[in-house]
């Protein structure tokens, strides 16, 4: 599938719930202004097609994690703030460029074999990335950090995760520009980043995708 066509039908699926076909039942600006609204691509159909991707390419059925971020193309402008950020995120966020004019999933991953390292990689329009090494210091605690992809049913559901973001932000034209996905202490947590040109929020929600907080940041 081309990039072209890819992009589409990742919009496709976006407002799938809310309208009966891409163009039929509203005219494109309403479309696209529902695309930008819902996340721009931030569908459930990404990070599956993603995690697919990356247990392919490392032999791995269930990847085992660090940090996993999620991006939409309104993102141009990346800023995510993180209610008690813990290391690997901070850590994750000062890697780099995190700005995505398409969809886009970011991983940081530890491989199967040696149990001290770590790799990034990128899923954008249907195509992985290679690997890019990570630095892993002494002080990281890896077992500790990481988390198993199963662990997190909430995927399933970003849809509601985005949806229920937008509403509980209470900033209105809110958008969500990012999806984060960690563990904070014991627990794994989603957290949905929601911005506008005024204001900026932040949401948690479980590893199942049920709501805990929101709060402006």
């Amino acid at each position: 599938m081309n990039r072209g066509l890819w992009f589409r039908f990742l919009m496709c699926l976006a407002v799938l719930s809310s309208t009966s076909g891409c163009f039929g039942a509203v005219d494109r600006a309403e479309f696209e202004d529902r695309i930008r609204s819902r996340g721009g691509g931030l569908a459930s159909s990404l990070p599956q097609a993603a995690i697919a991707a990356l247990a392919q390419r490392i032999g791995a059925p269930d990847p085992d994690v660090n940090v996993m971020l999620l991006t939409a193309p309104n993102s141009t402008q990346f800023r995510l703030v993180v209610n008690n950020q813990p290391t690997q995120v901070t850590n994750f966020l000062a890697g780099g460029d995190f700005t995505a004019h398409e969809p886009t999933v970011r991983f940081r991953v530890r491989p199967p074999g040696p149990a001290r390292l770590l790799d990034d990689y990128s899923f954008t329009l249907g195509d992985l990335s290679a690997p890019r090494p990570v630095r892993v210091s002494s002080f990281d605690d890896l077992d500790g950090e990481n988390f198993a992809i199963s662990e997190v049913p909430g995927l399933s559901r970003l849809e509601d995760i985005v949806d229920t973001a937008r509403t509980r932000s209470e900033i209105p034209d809110g958008q969500v520009t990012a999806v984060l996905v960690s563990r904070f202490g014991r627990d794994i947590r989603i957290v949905a980043n929601v911005a506008s040109a005024r204001s900026e929020a932040v949401a948690e929600f479980d590893r199942t995708g049920a709501f805990l907080r929101a709060q402006q940041v």
